[in-house]
């Protein structure tokens, strides 16, 4: 008796319950997420950064793509950091505009 009832504590100890492992269903039918929203708005963005002059563009990568501040961009670009501010404003209104 003694022997059964150890081994039913053993069982019991090693069990999956104990272990808070739960068993699930299964499912093989992974939806993959629709990136077309994420396609298309790449394209308008690239169409829209055409209809900019150079000067706003290379304003906007700096500072909206790789995080620069104002003054950083101004330093790259070798131009004052308020002509930096006046053309990320304009290419702003530009593109809000479209």
């Amino acid at each position: 008796m003694l022997k059964v009832t150890r081994n039913l504590v053993i069982d019991r100890v090693r069990s999956a319950a104990t272990r808070y492992e739960t068993v699930t269903k299964v499912t093989h039918d992974v939806t993959q997420p629709d990136s077309t929203e994420t396609v298309l708005a790449s394209l308008e963005f690239t169409r829209l950064l055409g209809s900019l002059s150079s000067e706003h563009r290379e304003v906007l990568a700096p500072t909206y793509l790789y995080g620069r501040t104002d003054q950083e961009t101004a330093e790259i670009l070798g131009v004052p950091a308020g002509t930096v501010r006046s053309r990320k404003h304009y290419a702003l209104v530009k593109l809000r505009a479209q």
